[in-house]
């Protein structure tokens, strides 16, 4: 979900009707509508969107394992394909499905996904990049989400054995041109008890605080360590911060917490989906994303509370 303001909010996700378009939904403030992505060739999946302003806007996905990117103007959306200054796409790998996009304005883009791909944007040219780490003939390594926190880029991988939920967390920094591995945790079948952080995705807030969000529960990073705020046993999915003393975490089993500047609290009337995926608020206003699965037709739910 990316939200420019109350009335400007964009979702993204897999969409089962048999759309074309990708599924992309837009709420102007009084109804939720399809996005047309007329230039596209369908069908494709957008697992990812984030926006500076109203009239930046990116959103990622995939097509049969090919890569896209889309962005908005404000007006149009018109997709990109990856091709750096010297015309050509970089390896093989750059075609691979992007999972996540992050966007600090129009000339700082970043997106990352399959076997360790990692596109840069700087407004006007494409930067194509391989995190390559050794792998077995059966395992696969993906570029799970990434950020730009204090000049410093940051990025979350994942290694596993082909159709296994569990393996390896990596956490890179970006130095000069190389990705220096920081840390890892090794998840084995029975799990592990003490996460080094989020083992998921980024948050960073509108007060320039980053968090680490997934297994282990809502990390915040101060100063070089990562600490746990909040620990849970199923996966956070998705956090939002109004200021540090006001913050929504959601995720699996349809559970959402508010911190209040000294306690977690579940907010149990909310209990009524299968899982949360994603939060957003503003002074005033809120806004849930989840999934009803216990039922035919499955559906996406939103939430929207003041």
């Amino acid at each position: 979900m990316y939200a420019a303001n109350e009335d400007d909010i964009y979702l993204v996700g897999h969409n089962s009707t048999g759309d074309i378009n990708g599924g992309m939904w837009h709420y102007d403030g009084e109804e939720w509508a399809t996005v047309s992505l007329t230039e596209q060739v369908g069908p494709f999946t957008l697992t990812s969107i984030d926006g500076s302003s109203p009239n930046n806007i990116w959103a990622v996905g995939g097509l049969f394992d090919f890569a896209v990117i889309l962005q908005y103007d404000g007006v149009n959306w018109k997709k990109h394909l990856a091709e750096t200054s010297d015309g050509k796409f970089g390896t093989p790998l750059s075609y691979n499905d992007v999972y996540s996009v992050y966007v600090e304005s129009e000339t700082e883009v970043w997106a990352c996904g399959e076997g360790g791909v990692v596109y840069h944007y700087d407004g006007n040219n494409w930067d194509i990049d391989t995190i390559r780490i050794e792998l077995n003939e059966d395992e696969n390594f993906i570029a799970k989400d990434i950020v730009i926190f204090n000049s410093e880029t940051l990025l979350l991988g994942f290694r596993n054995l082909q159709g296994a939920f569990f393996g390896t967390y990596y956490m890179f920094k970006k130095e000069n041109q190389d990705w220096i591995i920081q840390d890892s945790i090794v998840q084995g079948a029975q799990g592990i008890k003490n996460w080094k952080w989020g083992a998921g995705y980024f948050y960073l807030s509108n007060s320039n605080q980053l968090y680490t969000m997934g297994f282990g529960g809502v990390f915040k990073l101060e100063g070089y360590s990562w600490i746990n705020i909040f620990e849970n046993d199923s996966p956070i999915e998705g956090i939002s911060e109004k200021d540090k003393n006001d913050i929504l975490a959601v995720g699996d089993f349809g559970l959402v917490f508010h911190y209040n500047g000294q306690n977690w609290e579940k907010i149990s009337n909310l209990e009524i989906a299968d899982k949360y995926t994603c939060v957003w608020q503003d002074s005033d206003e809120a806004y849930i994303v989840g999934w009803l699965l216990d039922r035919y037709p499955q559906k996406t739910i939103v939430i929207h509370g003041k």
